[in-house]
């Protein structure tokens, strides 16, 4: 049998089976009893690899190809890859890459350890064509991935040899975009249109960390970007899309580019190892991480970071309803004014809904206070806001939106579910949650923060206790129990706090009410405060160019810790710090606006520049760590 991985003239690639030649016909009777009798004497052996030794680690190697790689003046139309093993071909769609690119896909045959190339449109003259299999390329045993592997011919008398290299990181916090297609794309046509109506004259794919080539590329002036490309089209769609361009065009010539070991991944390099203790023992193969020489390329160096450009167009992207009192919608962007939501199979009594939304205004939650309607297994509503039509001019839309309460099924003892589907019992209390648990260690210097899982109606510091615990003594407290004015949920509690102190914070049942009437049962949480020395200090000279700068703090989760706002140079300090090693942030607030504002391609606008600074030194108790940072570095 052979195997062959094609594709249509649009579609992606399949696999399938065809005969060999030699197979088709009808079997004779004497040859159906040879081929019985073979199978009685062989009887259920079973081909495969060998077992034993050390496991092949070492992927497939090219051995030849007609016509051979680097050819010159190529006009056919088939191209035959061999290779030293059997392989197979994986993801094949998403990995190969022809660059410059062609508008219907080659067929791609794959028969035992070749690969057959079927071109399916015409060539340009004088061009140099790179296929790149990425890591579509494996043995067909172990499966150890031939990374990159590139096949170029001409159509011309010569080989462009040039290269453009780089990253391409998010504007917004410098990390690679993940599970996604990133692809940079050089264009001979520079008018700003191009992008947005053309497919790119070359092309390149970033791989998982952000690091990218695109080889084999002529002396001349383009346009570069990058672009995650959601609907394969080659093209830029500004409302879905983000994009990283350059301020200028590249120029790619001799006098531009200069030598580089292009490393696009670690890879893992396998040792032979013996078994501890014993002299005699077989080696066995360890799997090391090493950084790759890489190859050597005459390239271009740059660093693009994309971004997704902010659309005065307004869509619903995700509309749920987890409880029976609780609507959630979720859109595209922040909401421009009022969002209007509309039972359209039930009438509610008036006020039947308590609304809550985020601080950004994208995220909506209607929280459902009519018994009755919240009852329902199925709500419909006209859900209605203000979007932009295709002249950018502000008007109504209306979106109908079905809703239906999807109860939790429970599985029965023997392990089946159930045929029908059981509501957990929410409970009759109201929970009042926090990050503190009980003989938890609080910081001194910060509030206590609680939230519950729905609004809160009323909170009753009267039933309320808090005591400072001496040995056996208990002496009571005065404290602020204060409520978000933002998020409906969230409340805080503060005191003067002493250090190294035991504390009891007591809620008697009802102190803390939602809107449907749930009230908290008893409940105590015992606690004991940090000692002062515990805690550090950053202190940050921040000098630059660039001000007003929003500085962030981040710890090693990658969460915001703090957030400072410096007008001019000077000194930044963040106080109370737990021992961590963190970085800084900067944000450059080019319109003052205390926010990060992203960018506009066809404005040539880029998004406003984030900083980073990775301190070399962890933060330790009682110490004071002490930084300068140039912003523009």
């Amino acid at each position: 049998m052979f195997i062959f991985a094609e594709t249509n003239k649009t579609g992606p690639y399949r696999i399938k089976m065809k005969k060999s030649k030699g197979c088709r016909g009808s079997y004779s009777l004497a040859a159906g009893f040879i081929l019985a009798g073979l199978i009685i004497l062989t009887g259920c052996a079973k081909m495969g690899a060998p077992t034993g030794g050390i496991k092949d680690t070492t992927p497939p190697e090219y051995i030849e190809g007609t016509p051979e790689n680097r050819t010159l003046n190529f006009s056919g139309k088939q191209i035959e890859l061999v290779f030293d093993e059997y392989i197979q071909l994986k993801d094949l769609n998403r990995e190969l890459q022809v660059s410059p690119p062609m508008k219907e896909k080659p067929e791609i045959l794959l028969r035992d350890k070749s690969i057959r190339i079927n071109l399916e449109e015409p060539l340009h003259p004088q061009t140099t064509y790179t296929i790149n299999f990425g890591k579509a390329i494996s043995d067909l045993n172990e499966g150890n991935p031939l990374l990159d592997f590139e096949f170029v011919f001409s159509t011309g008398d010569h080989i462009d040899s040039l290269s453009v290299t780089g990253k391409t990181l998010n504007a917004s916090d410098h990390q690679p975009l993940k599970d996604a297609d990133v692809l940079v794309m050089l264009y001979d046509n520079l008018s700003d249109s191009a992008p947005l109506l053309e497919i790119p004259q070359y092309i390149g794919r970033a791989n998982s960390n952000g690091l990218f080539s695109i080889n084999n590329i002529r002396a001349d002036t383009f346009r570069i970007m990058a672009l995650n490309d959601v609907n394969g089209d080659l093209k830029y769609n500004p409302e879905t899309e983000s994009v990283a361009f350059l301020d200028s065009m590249l120029v790619v010539s001799p006098l531009t580019i200069k030598p580089v070991n292009f490393i696009r991944d670690t890879l893992k390099v396998i040792r032979e190892t013996k078994k501890s203790g014993k002299t005699n023992s077989a080696t066995l193969p360890v799997a090391d991480s090493a950084v790759s020489l890489g190859r050597k390329l005459n390239a271009l160096n740059v660093a693009l970071y994309y971004f997704l450009e902010e659309s005065n167009k307004v869509y619903l992207t995700t509309k749920k309803r987890e409880s029976r009192e609780k609507l959630q919608f979720v859109f595209s962007r922040p909401l421009h004014d009022s969002l209007l939501v509309s039972p359209i199979n039930y009438s509610p009594l008036s006020g039947w809904f308590i609304r809550e939304e985020t601080a950004g205004r994208d995220s909506i939650t209607y929280w459902i206070t009519d018994s009755v309607m919240a009852g329902r297994d199925t709500l419909s509503f006209k859900v209605a806001y203000t979007t932009t039509d295709s002249t950018e001019k502000f008007v109504w839309n209306a979106d109908t939106v079905n809703l239906r309460y999807q109860r939790v099924s429970e599985k029965s003892t023997s392990g089946r579910k159930n045929k029908t589907a059981i509501a957990k019992d929410p409970g009759k209390n109201l929970l009042i949650m926090s990050g503190l648990p009980n003989k938890g260690v609080a910081n001194p210097y910060r509030s206590l923060n609680f939230y519950t899982a729905k609004p809160l109606k009323e909170l009753r510091s009267e039933n309320i206790e808090l005591y400072r615990i001496t040995d056996t003594l208990k002496t009571p407290l005065t404290f602020n129990c204060i409520r978000d004015s933002l998020r409906m949920r969230n409340f805080s509690l503060s005191a003067a706090w002493e250090t190294e102190s035991q504390y009891l914070l007591i809620f008697k049942p009802g102190a803390a009410e939602d809107v449907f009437g749930l009230r908290n049962d008893s409940l105590e949480i015992g606690f004991t405060t940090q000692k002062a020395d515990f805690y550090g200090r950053i202190i940050a000279t921040v000098n630059g160019s660039n001000f007003p700068v929003i500085i962030q703090l981040i710890d090693p989760k990658g969460k915001i810790a703090e957030t400072k706002y410096q007008d001019q140079p000077g000194k930044v300090v963040f106080e109370y710090l737990s021992p961590d090693k963190y970085t800084l942030k900067a944000v450059y607030d080019r319109n003052g606006n205390r926010k990060w504002d992203t960018g506009d391609y066809l404005k040539h606008l880029q998004p406003e520049q984030v900083y980073f600074y990775k301190m070399k030194d962890a933060l330790r108790s009682n110490w004071d760590l002490e930084e300068i940072w140039n912003i523009s570095e």
